[in-house]
């Protein structure tokens, strides 16, 4: 089932990068004959950066492609990743394509040419900023919706080309009302552009190489799913890893009642990895038990309400209390941009040791996940 779940994702990405592609060799051919005739250097940039997306859409295909390639011995989870580094060469297409037009266009301010604008030439402009802008829209809608960070790339470089067209046809409008010319700065313009709109796109692309964080949307509807079940009394620390677009495997902690037995807890785990792998396509490899004893609940309670109001601590979990070897062990979130983690955990401690000094107090930094 989830083979053909990816079987389906990935035909729906390579018709749409193949409609992005057969757009783009149309405004190539169009945007360079008419940039020929009227000698702008703007306009036959735009026709490259165009050519660019051309190449990209079909770096994409080709990178789903190999995305496809089944799991082996060295990538036992599959080479989902591909699309990444696809991504990545994209951004890179951009930003050479962006450097070598910006060179292009110093050299023309230096030594001018004369530009001969129509109103066909206009005409033109307006035909491929519209058909780029719906293109653009099409290609970023279905890359989100395919969770496909090489589409959304083109679709994103797409939109940026609208704008460059737009540069395009304002200097055509006053080389033809005002006689300004302005064709070669609109061209250094455009090529700023594009090395902008490429570096933000290989930023992007190099935080999934590096491991995003998951979508905290899917976490938490991952925890609130799992804290449905009748047994489960809290989730907590939940690790996603990403092994492609909407490809994770993690693991979760679960809180139990002591009470429950080997089998109890074998069977709610399995219902768990099974309805967590249908749902949302995760794969939970592993489930970690926390169990509570009802007759501390009260005490639980009052550790979570005494630590929560700490500055910095987001939530306390995992909570077991050992009342015959008198040890409270538990775990903390501590915010990222907290400066000093160190002195929370102190702080929590000393907390514990004033309202339980019978107790040892064993306090885990746990990730904000």
């Amino acid at each position: 089932m989830e083979d053909n779940r990816f079987v389906i994702r990935n035909r729906k990405i390579s018709e749409t990068s193949a409609i992005g592609i057969a757009v783009n060799i149309a405004l190539v051919i169009i945007k360079a004959v008419f940039g020929l005739i009227a000698g702008s250097i703007a306009m036959l940039l735009d026709a490259l950066n165009n050519l660019t997306d051309v190449v990209s859409s079909v770096i994409t295909i080709i990178g789903l492609k190999l995305s496809e390639k089944r799991p082996d011995e060295d990538h036992p989870m599959g080479h989902g990743r591909i699309e990444y580094i696809s991504a990545v060469i994209v951004a890179v297409i951009i930003i050479y394509a962006g450097a070598t037009a910006g060179i292009e266009s110093v050299k023309k301010i230096i030594n001018p040419i004369d530009t001969k604008f129509t109103f066909y030439t206009v005409l033109i402009l307006m035909i491929t900023i519209a058909a780029k802008c719906f293109l653009g829209t099409f290609v970023m809608m279905r890359g989100r919706e395919l969770k496909s960070p090489a589409l959304v790339a083109s679709g994103q470089d797409a939109i940026n080309d609208c704008v460059v067209s737009v540069a395009v046809l304002l200097s055509a409008l006053l080389a033809i009302f005002l006689n300004i010319h302005i064709d070669a700065f609109v061209s250094l313009f455009i090529s700023f552009w594009i090395v902008k709109a490429g570096f933000e796109l290989l930023i992007d692309d190099m935080k999934d190489i590096l491991g995003r964080r998951a979508d905290r949307e899917l976490a938490r509807n991952i925890k609130e799913y799992i804290g449905r079940f009748n047994d489960v009394l809290d989730v907590h620390d939940l690790v996603l890893h990403n092994y492609g677009p909407d490809r994770f495997i993690g693991s979760v902690v679960i809180d139990v009642d002591s009470n429950m037995t080997a089998n109890n807890i074998y069977t709610i785990t399995h219902y768990i990895k099974d309805e967590i792998l249908e749902a949302y396509n995760v794969i939970l490899s592993a489930i970690g038990i926390c169990v509570v004893d009802s007759e501390t609940n009260d005490m639980r309670e009052e550790i979570i309400r005494r630590l929560e109001h700490i500055d910095g601590i987001l939530q306390v979990h995992g909570i077991h209390i050992d009342k015959d070897k008198k040890i409270i062990d538990l775990d903390i979130i501590i915010a990222f941009d907290s400066p000093y983690p160190d002195a929370i955990i102190d702080h929590a401690r000393m907390h514990l040791t004033e309202s339980y000094p019978e107790y040892t107090i064993d306090i885990h930094n746990d990730s904000d996940m």
